[in-house]
């Protein structure tokens, strides 16, 4: 059978992790001239040490202590000019310090690179992005049959044994075809084995910045019971969200993805009136978009201006986009307008782009990529219930078992009591004590996923990441198809 072929082009507008499953330590990396930091060749650094060196950088390498690479090389006469001269490459960003002066190590997570030390995106990641997205349109198509085959008791049973094979029932009825083995199939049963997505084109370490876990809290959430991290001197600041200790290779913003898509024309003969070309795959994740959107980040207050724009303010104040096909058909966005643009910050391109509401220009979608984004870009609970209680509450109840509050319930009855009304079970946790200074180290552990209902979103945080003071969110990307000729 005959396939086309397509180039898609990503352009990353937030940032975009894809890991390869290890992170770097704190005697992995030290800091440049310009105290940016560096990722150390460890072979090459290596090649030029003398017998005595190696035996004590080695010695170094094996002992479990607080000190980090830097320390090493700053105790060690001209080592650091050895280190300067064995770099894998540099990320803008810097090491502090702590009061006594020494320096504040943290783990990076890495981000997938090829045979030659150069970051790419797996196929595997863009294609189980447009899955999702295809997954999405199919169950609009169908909900109530859809939403027949989804049971919560199944679904947190499935996710203890495999987290991707959670929704197995509605994964058999969009996508497996014949006889299948067990409750799995295989990759003959499925029919999305007809769409093949290369691995990108290597990118350049270049593109890779370093950015920190940031939560951001909803609209109705305003942060306070959030234990306060480290200090920060604008309360307001810490009340919008809460900084974490997890740093990520990223993708920055402006980096641009292309890859190779391949579809063989039989994929046509299972999907009734969608098609997946050209003009159907930008389509599906635009749809897959309307539910994110509408069902999430509508919740939060999305900081940015918009600029070059020629909309006119909405009336009302109110965000003038409107959905125009699909379940969601004729829902108003309800967030703040901002800038006189009639538009808001999350709808901003379609002011920039003289759209007309539609959702912008179809043929660039706006998608999510990769790890560390938000729990509904990857999930198609948003399209499979058209009530919003509902919706709420089979998200946060999924949430919570795989985040379950715990608490010394001798320490926190009345937070029990809390959870109990709200119709989730918290689990028991022994508060523990610091041996050295007797002081309370830990008695409770709460996601809080029990108020998501109250909230009226599930989950209460976006995804972000920070990057020299500026938030992005994760995984955000502009995606752009073109039909390749043989």
């Amino acid at each position: 059978m005959p396939s086309k072929r397509y180039r898609l082009t990503l352009t990353v507008e937030g940032l975009v992790h894809i890991g390869d499953g290890g992170k770097y330590g704190k005697k992995d990396y030290f800091l440049t001239k310009q105290k940016t930091i560096a990722i150390l060749n460890a072979p090459s650094f290596v090649s030029k040490l003398d017998r005595d060196q190696l035996d004590d950088y080695c010695e170094f390498l094996k002992k479990d202590s607080r000190t980090g690479l830097q320390e090493y090389l700053d105790r060690k006469k001209g080592l650091d000019a050895v280190a300067q001269g064995a770099r894998l490459y540099t990320l803008d960003a810097q090491l502090t310090r702590a009061r006594r002066g020494s320096y504040q190590y943290f783990d990076i997570w890495r981000f997938v690179k090829d045979a030659h030390g150069c970051p790419y995106v797996p196929g595997s990641s863009i294609k189980g992005m447009l899955r999702t997205a295809i997954l999405i349109s199919l169950i609009a198509r169908d909900r109530e049959a859809y939403e027949r085959l989804y049971d919560r008791r199944r679904v947190l049973e499935n996710l203890k044994r495999n987290l991707k094979r959670a929704d197995v029932d509605i994964q058999r009825k969009a996508f497996w075809v014949g006889q299948l083995d067990g409750d799995g199939g295989s990759a003959v049963n499925d029919v999305l084995r007809y769409l093949s997505v290369s691995d990108s084109d290597s990118l350049s370490v270049d593109d890779l910045v370093l950015a920190k876990k940031y939560d951001k809290f909803s609209q109705k959430d305003d942060g306070r019971h959030k234990k306060k991290l480290g200090k920060i001197s604008d309360e307001e600041a810490y009340y919008q969200g809460n900084e974490l200790p997890i740093y990520r290779e990223c993708l920055r913003p402006d980096t641009t993805i292309r890859t190779t898509l391949t579809v063989d024309e039989r994929i046509g003969q299972y999907f009734d009136g969608l098609r997946l070309d050209r003009d159907g795959l930008p389509k599906a994740l635009l749809f897959s978009y309307e539910f994110y959107q509408k069902c999430f980040l509508s919740h939060f207050d999305i900081d940015g201006e918009v600029t070059s724009t020629k909309k006119e303010a909405s009336s009302d104040g109110v965000c003038r986009y409107v959905i125009q096909d699909g379940p969601l058909a004729g829902m108003r966005c309800r967030n703040r307008a901002v800038g006189g643009t009639g538009y808001c910050n999350m709808h901003k391109e379609y002011a920039k782009s003289g759209g007309t509401g539609d959702g912008g220009s179809a043929q660039d979608p706006i998608c999510y990529l990769g790890g560390g984004v938000d729990f509904n870009t990857k999930t198609i609970e948003n399209a499979l219930f058209v009530d919003e209680r509902r919706r709420v509450d089979e998200v946060s109840h999924i949430l919570f078992d795989q985040f379950p509050t715990r608490l010394d319930l001798h320490l926190h009855g009345r937070l029990k009591d809390d959870i109990q009304r709200s119709g989730f079970e918290p689990q028991t946790m022994r508060a523990r004590y610091d041996n050295r200074n007797g002081r309370l180290k830990k008695a409770k552990e709460d996601h809080r996923h029990w108020r998501d209902g109250a909230l009226g979103v599930s989950p209460h945080t976006l995804k972000m990441g920070k990057v020299q003071d500026k938030m992005y969110p994760m995984g955000k990307c502009r995606a752009r198809f073109e039909e390749l000729r043989n």
